[in-house]
């Protein structure tokens, strides 16, 4: 798991357990593709709250082969998403996907790797 929201929001997440009833969660393990979280149903008001930390606009994407799943959000402050950015990041994340999917096909240095880079993304300074 990468998280590089802030502390604020990822502390305000994690405190309220949030993730269950986060809907980017829900709409990426039911779908494959991507949504705007303006489009997305948030009868908690995640995303109200997430707009309350400096992100009113986000879009998930979710890739998906074989038995692996990703599920990735993305937000930020000042527009929603545009078709273009949502497409780059679609064909970004099923890169990243296929390339990371099947850990038996990684070298153990590489998940090694992978594993500090989530510690370094999600716990800077760790």
């Amino acid at each position: 798991m990468f998280q590089t929201y802030s502390k604020a929001w990822l502390d305000h997440y994690s405190s309220r357990g949030l993730i269950m009833s986060d809907p980017m969660v829900a709409w990426g393990f039911e779908h494959v593709g991507s949504s705007r979280w303006s489009d997305l149903e948030d009868p908690a008001g995640v995303m109200t709250q997430a707009a309350e930390f400096g992100m009113p606009y986000g879009v998930v994407i979710t890739a998906v082969s074989d038995d692996s799943r990703s599920i990735c959000g993305f937000a930020k402050a000042d527009s929603e998403f545009s078709d273009a950015e949502i497409a780059q990041l679609e064909a970004d994340i099923t890169r990243l996907h296929d390339f990371t999917a099947d850990q038996a096909l990684l070298t153990p240095e590489t998940i090694v790797q992978l594993k500090k880079l989530s510690i370094m993304v999600t716990h800077p300074g760790s």
